[in-house]
């Protein structure tokens, strides 16, 4: 019983070294002194894994966030750092937890400095995708609001030419 409890949860083999490709969709929950709203949020990942548990990811992410009544633009760029925990192999579910920086610019009034930490979980549907479901928190570090987001998408894996075969 006790090598059959330790086998729901391993450590995967390596994840394949590469370049990431995250569409996404999610709900942005603005601090209620910010200007901006709530509203549906839209992002994009590119990102590079590498042959460790640790991957590397510029995102964009864009929410018209509107509030009383007013339209706000909400853009964000951000570099996050990822890094995967040991995997639920016998259901293919790979937690992780995020951390970055980046900046915030609502409307074009404001462009402030951000700091985001969370955490998610990737099932992989196969080696080259997988579905993502993720959480962040972000600390406006000038204005001093915290904001949330949460996020799904589809993460697609580029691995690199395998070494071995080019020789």
């Amino acid at each position: 019983m006790i090598a059959s409890s330790l086998t729901t949860m391993a450590y995967a083999a390596q994840p394949e070294q590469g370049i990431t490709v995250t569409p996404s969709i999610g709900y942005y929950n603005a601090d209620s002194d910010r200007q901006a709203g709530n509203d549906t949020s839209y992002s994009i990942g590119v990102g590079y894994q590498t042959n460790s548990a640790l991957a590397l990811e510029a995102v964009y992410l864009h929410s018209d966030a509107s509030k009383r009544g007013r339209e706000n633009d909400l853009d964000q760029y951000r570099v996050d750092g990822l890094y995967s925990l040991p995997a639920f192999t016998t259901v293919n579910l790979t937690p992780y937890v995020a951390a970055g920086v980046g900046i915030t610019d609502v409307d074009g009034d404001s462009t402030n400095l951000l700091v985001n930490a969370g955490g998610g979980v990737k099932y992989a549907i196969n080696s080259d995708v997988d579905l993502r479901a993720d959480f962040r928190l972000v600390k406006d570090i000038e204005d001093n609001h915290l904001d949330n987001v949460t996020s799904v998408g589809v993460q697609y894996n580029f691995g690199m030419p395998n070494q071995q075969a080019s020789n």
